[in-house]
């Protein structure tokens, strides 16, 4: 709940802004500030992962390192390298493309059919993009940046409880404008006659902008 300002507290008068909302911002941009810092940080293994291999290639080529030894060491490693991956945390955001200035978008009637299919769609998760995160209009996972943020019904925090509709459709991702659930079995079993996919086919799956 919103603190209610006090009338003789600074900006009661001239409107300024509730302190929990000054609270939210300065949260989100730190937190943005420290994901960014760790994408950095990501980009750099990155560099120093190839230059590694750019080495051990050169010493495969002057006969200095087994290849087969090499190979047997690097699946080893490998899998201990995955083993530590899925206890990491990691940050996701989509690509740097304004939203608002693409227009090949799909022409589905969803209002149509979200009797059949019951938004399914709305229970799928992706990244946002930093432009998302400017406007600071759609929602995302503290505990997965910045992946779109789920209630506890699975749904999209903003698909309306009632009507399942879009809460911020203007603004919506530009995931969410470009997704075709035509082709998609775990919305449709069978598309043409609307049959929809059983219960169960959505599970956990990521959505990525379509190319």
């Amino acid at each position: 709940m919103a603190q209610q300002l006090d009338p003789g507290m600074p900006g009661a008068e001239q409107g300024g802004a509730q302190p929990d909302d000054e609270l939210r911002g300065d949260l989100d941009d730190s937190a943005r500030f420290l994901h960014q810092m760790g994408m950095q940080t990501k980009l750099d293994l990155s560099d120093t992962t190839a230059r590694l291999h750019g080495l051990i290639e050169e010493l495969i080529a002057n006969g200095l390192v087994s290849m087969r030894k090499l190979e047997e060491r690097t699946e080893r490693a490998r899998a201990e390298d995955r083993e530590r991956a899925s206890k990491q945390a990691a940050v996701h955001v989509s690509p740097a493309i304004d939203k608002y200035a693409v227009t090949d978008l799909p022409d589905i009637d969803c209002a149509s059919l979200l009797s059949l299919c019951k938004a399914r769609c709305c229970k799928l998760t992706f990244a946002l993009s930093f432009q998302d995160l400017d406007e600071g209009v759609v929602r995302w996972e503290y505990g997965m940046p910045y992946m779109i943020r789920h209630a506890e019904d699975g749904y999209c925090v903003h698909a309306e409880s009632q009507t399942r509709r879009c809460g911020v459709y203007e603004k919506r991702p530009l995931v969410c404008r470009q997704y075709d659930c035509r082709k998609d079995a775990r919305i449709w079993a069978d598309w043409d006659n609307k049959v929809p996919a059983p219960d169960d086919a959505t599970g956990i799956v990521t959505l990525r902008r379509r190319k």
